[in-house]
């Protein structure tokens, strides 16, 4: 699941207008912007809840994180998929360096190695992969535990409500997926990659997979983005540079199928469902906390 909740409470007149207006992402928070505010009010509560245990947490900023990831460029959404795709495997190494350098590391480095269990019990719980970003991308918020567990579900209203919402947009997408107008325009784009050199993709969320398949082949999984205490990458560069290409060479692909083939039907089928969505769960919309 690419994405989730975010305010909405009672409003009538021109502010139900703009609702209707929004996406469906856009009204629960889920847009660019919504994360990145969600994100922002999670590091904080995150920051409070480890203090509570006895541990000292930097909140991380995702406009400073995004900023230091691109080296402080500003660009356009079709800038930066141009030069990045979507950012799975051409950003790795940024990522990988934050990660090395970041302050929190550097405060759990400085602790004992009975502390430094302690600290990581306080902040994931059972799974120190589990990751904010990893939840809303999947859908699964079992794998969060501690401090992260406890702003996640503060952030959107609770446990039950961000799980029960997660599984219900799931079914929402299943649904759109399955409509006959969908069918027919999906299998379109899957013919226009093929066409491209990109064979065997039959839905556009496959894109994203692959590139999250292969690049954990040449690199491991994303528990081991820091490295053993920081020690050099031991990976393929050339491997990795390679699919690097191959990233924005397949992504420009499908901007281009899916403007060709998708969009426009996508757009009409979306609003019918999303429409259909806020009357049968408005109850359960109206729990999430605005930000």
């Amino acid at each position: 699941m690419a994405c989730l909740l975010a305010g909405l409470g009672g409003c009538g007149g021109d502010a139900g207008a703009e609702q209707e207006q929004q996406s469906l992402e856009e009204q629960i928070g889920l847009d660019e912007d919504g994360i990145r505010l969600k994100q922002a009010t999670a590091e904080n509560l995150i920051r409070d809840c480890m203090k509570t245990q006895g541990f000292d947490y930097v909140p991380q900023d995702p406009t400073a994180q995004e900023a230091a990831l691109l080296g402080g460029q500003r660009m356009s959404k079709e800038d930066f998929e141009k030069q990045y795709g979507y950012g799975i495997t051409t950003l790795y190494e940024q990522r990988r360096k934050l990660a090395v350098a970041g302050p929190n590391k550097a405060i759990r480095d400085s602790l004992s190695e009975p502390d430094r269990k302690a600290y990581d019990k306080a902040l994931h719980g059972d799974d120190p992969t589990a990751t904010f970003f990893d939840a809303l991308d999947s859908g699964d918020f079992s794998r969060l535990g501690g401090c992260l567990k406890t702003s996640t579900d503060r952030v959107f209203g609770g446990a039950d409500v961000i799980q029960t919402l997660s599984d219900k947009l799931d079914e929402l997408d299943e649904k759109m997926r399955a409509d006959a107008r969908m069918v027919k325009v999906v299998r379109e784009w899957s013919s226009c990659m093929r066409e491209k050199g990109f064979d065997g993709l039959e839905e556009q969320e496959e894109v994203d997979a692959v590139l999250k398949e292969k690049l954990e082949e040449i690199v491991g999984p994303p528990g081991d983005l820091a490295g053993a205490e920081g020690a050099e990458a031991d990976y393929d560069k050339a491997a990795l540079a390679s699919l690097q290409k191959e990233e924005v060479a397949m992504v420009t692909a499908d901007i281009a199928c899916e403007k060709e083939h998708v969009e426009d039907v996508e757009e009409t089928v979306t609003e019918e469902y999303e429409a259909t969505f806020r009357e049968e769960n408005s109850g359960l919309l109206s729990k999430v906390p605005k930000q």
